[in-house]
C-alpha cells in the first residue's frame, strides 16, 4: 500500500498501473479501465471501455450521422434551411401507409404457450410504427426483449446507440453493444454498457458494465452493478445454456442493398436523396434570402430617422438612413421583384426527383398540381410506390414471427411457458386494402364473373367470408347458410 501511495504522490500512473496488474492479477485487456481509474476524464467511449473498435467504416459512420442529423435537423450546413423536414416527411408518410389498416393475431389461444405468445405478440405490436421508424431512419434497428413485472415488452435500440462489433460472413450481427441513456442520481450520471456475443455454438453471452460520470460527454469510471437499484439484480456476465436468435434481438434491416460502401449495414430509407435533400435546404435558405434582401426599403436621411434625443423615431427594417442632408439623399423607395416562382419551380423539381429516387408515389412530397406528368408516369410512380410498401409490410411480418420465436425461446429458458412445438401459421396478419390489392375490387370482379356464368356462387361467398370449399359438403354448407332458394326469396 505504501508503494503504490508512494506511486500516485509523485504521479507515476504508469508504475501505478504497473503495480496493480501485478499486485491484483488484472488482465491485459483490463487495463483501459485501471488508466481511468488515474484519469480525471475517465472512459471516453463505449470502444474504449470495452477495448474493442467498431468494425463499422468510416464512410458509414459518417452517414449515419448524418441520417439523424437530418432527421432531428440539428444544427444544420452554412446556408441550409431544413425547414420542410424531408427526412421525417417521407418516413412519416410511408409508415402511415404499411400500417394504415394492419392487424394481427394469434389462432387458437387456448393453450398456456399460445396465450404467451399472444401476449408477446401484442407487446411487439405495440413497438411496430417506433420500429420501423427507426429502421428507415438508421437503417437497422432492434427490439430487445425486457421482462416486467406485467409480462414481456420490447425495448426499441437505434442504429446510433450501436456499435457493431463483428459480423458472420452471411452479414448477420455476432457482436454488438449498446448503451441505455444516462441515468442522474446524486448530480452523477451512469451509463450501462451491454455487450452481446454469440459463441460458436450459438449460445448468446451478454456482460453488463456499469459507468460513472460527473457530465454527459463521457462514461467515467466503471462502477459496480449494485450502485443503482434498477441493476442490482443483473450479472456482470451470463451465458445462456441454449442457443437464442439474433444475439436474443429481434433485428429489422431496411431491403435496400447499401449504397454508401457496399458493406452489410442497412442504410436510411432517404440516403439516395440525401444530396437531394441538401439542396432542398439550400433552395429554402436561398428563398428565404430572397425574401429577406427583397423587401421594400426606403433609403433617406439620417437626420430624417433620428430624434433629438437619439432615439430611432422610424422603424429600420423598413426606412434606410444615410449619410447626408436630405436635400442630398432624398426619399428613395426600393421594391425589386421577387423570384419567387423560379425558386418554387425549382423546389418542385428536386421533390420529384426524391419521389423518384425513393419509389414514392407522385405528389407525396411534391405538388401534384404543380408538376407535369403523364399518366404512364403517374402509374409507374404508383406502382413503384406500391411496390416499396409492399418491401416493408414483409420486412415487418417477417420481425413479428422473429419475435414470436424468440420469446417461445426465452419463455422457455425462463419457464414461462413449456416446450411445445407450435407452427407458425397460428399467426395471421392483414393489412387490409392495400396499395396494390383492392378487395372491393375484388369482390366486383368476382361478382361479374358469376353474373357472366364463368364462376359458380359458391365459390365467389367462400373467397369474401374465407370458408373452406374443397369439398361438395363444403359448398353445401355455403349454399345453406348464404344462398335463399326461390322459394324462400317468394316468401
Amino acid at each position: 500500500e505504501r508503494q503504490l501511495m508512494s506511486l500516485y504522490n509523485t504521479g507515476t500512473r504508469t508504475g501505478l498501473i504497473a503495480a496493480l496488474v501485478e499486485m491484483r492479477g488484472y488482465l491485459a485487456a483490463d487495463e483501459t479501465e485501471l488508466r481511468a481509474l488515474t484519469d480525471s476524464r475517465g472512459i471516453e467511449n463505449i470502444e474504449q471501455a470495452l477495448g474493442m473498435p467498431d468494425i463499422t467504416s468510416d464512410a458509414m459512420r459518417r452517414a449515419i450521422d448524418g441520417w439523424f442529423d437530418a432527421w432531428f435537423s440539428r444544427v444544420p450546413p452554412d446556408e441550409e434551411d431544413p425547414c420542410q423536414r424531408i427526412p421525417y416527411a417521407v418516413v412519416n408518410k410511408l409508415g402511415k401507409a404499411v400500417f394504415a389498416e394492419y392487424d394481427s393475431s394469434l389462432q387458437n389461444t387456448g393453450t398456456p404457450k399460445l396465450q404467451y405468445l399472444d401476449r408477446a405478440r401484442q407487446a411487439f405490436d405495440a413497438k411496430k410504427r417506433e420500429l420501423l421508424q427507426w429502421c428507415m431512419v438508421g437503417g437497422e434497428t432492434w427490439a430487445k426483449p425486457v421482462f416486467a413485472p406485467d409480462g414481456l415488452t420490447w425495448q426499441v435500440i437505434r442504429r446510433d446507440a450501436v456499435l457493431i462489433l463483428g459480423r458472420a460472413p452471411d452479414g448477420r450481427v455476432t457482436d454488438l453493444a449498446c448503451c441505455e441513456k444516462s441515468v442522474v442520481a446524486d448530480r452523477q450520471y451512469y451509463t450501462l454498457v451491454e455487450r452481446r456475443t454469440t459463441g460458436p455454438d450459438g449460445r448468446l453471452t451478454i456482460e453488463n458494465r456499469l459507468y460513472q460520470a460527473d457530465n454527459k460527454a463521457t462514461l467515467g469510471r466503471r462502477v459496480p452493478l449494485q450502485s443503482l437499484a434498477q441493476y442490482e439484480r443483473l450479472a456482470d456476465a451470463y451465458t445462456y445454456p441454449a442457443p437464442l436468435d439474433g444475439l436474443g434481438l429481434v433485428a429489422l434491416k431496411m431491403p435496400t442493398v447499401n449504397c454508401v460502401d457496399g458493406s452489410p449495414d442497412g442504410v436510411a430509407v432517404y440516403e439516395p436523396a440525401m444530396g437531394l435533400i441538401h439542396n432542398i435546404n439550400r433552395n429554402e435558405y436561398q428563398l428565404a434570402r430572397e425574401f429577406e434582401l427583397g423587401r421594400m426599403r426606403i433609403a433617406a436621411s439620417a437626420d430624417l430617422l433620428t430624434a433629438e434625443n437619439g432615439r430611432k423615431r422610424l422603424r429600420d427594417d423598413l426606412f434606410v438612413g444615410l449619410e447626408g442632408s436630405e436635400q442630398t439623399v432624398g426619399i428613395t423607395a426600393f421594391a425589386p421583384a421577387l423570384r419567387n416562382e423560379n425558386y418554387e419551380a425549382r423546389r418542385q423539381a428536386y421533390l420529384k426527383a426524391v419521389e423518384n429516387l425513393l419509389g414514392v408515389k407522385r405528389g407525396i412530397l411534391s405538388d401534384a398540381e404543380a408538376v407535369s406528368k403523364t399518366a404512364t408516369e403517374i402509374n409507374s410512380s404508383a406502382g413503384d410506390y406500391s411496390l416499396s410498401i409492399i418491401e416493408f409490410q414483409n420486412l415487418y411480418y417477417d420481425a413479428l414471427q422473429a419475435a414470436l420465436r424468440l420469446a417461445d425461446q426465452l419463455g422457455q429458458a425462463y419457464r414461462l411457458c413449456d416446450g411445445t412445438a407450435w407452427d407458425t401459421e397460428v399467426l395471421n396478419v392483414t393489412w387490409g386494402n392495400g396499395v396494390l390489392y383492392d378487395a372491393d375490387k375484388e369482390w366486383a370482379d368476382r361478382l361479374a364473373m358469376v353474373q357472366q356464368g364463368m364462376l359458380r356462387p359458391e365459390l365467389a361467398l367462400a373467397w369474401k367470408f374465407d370458408l373452406p370449399c374443397d369439398t361438395e359438403e363444403d359448398l353445401a354448407a355455403i349454399r345453406q347458410k348464404y344462398m335463399p332458394t326461390m322459394q324462400d326469396m317468394e316468401s
